[in-house]
């Protein structure tokens, strides 16, 4: 399950990427967290693993790039 997981997550697409972060804007503005430290929670959670992912997914593609396996 996590190989599964790890594949679909940290192999994002700029496209999938670009949704998550709307999504997350969405949330902001829609919930709108009420003190500082749901601010951070919110920050760390949301957008961070956002980052976390667009970082794996960025060192993925370069690493399938040099091997040859994109076309």
């Amino acid at each position: 399950m996590i190989g599964g997981f790890s594949r679909s997550i940290f192999h994002a697409q700029p496209g999938q990427l670009l949704t998550s972060l709307v999504i997350d804007a969405l949330f902001l503005f829609l919930i709108g967290p009420t003190s500082g430290w749901a601010t951070a929670v919110y920050i760390i959670f949301l957008p961070g693993f956002d980052l976390v992912s667009a970082v794996a997914s960025f060192w993925n593609y370069v690493k399938d790039y040099r091997a040859g396996k994109l076309n």
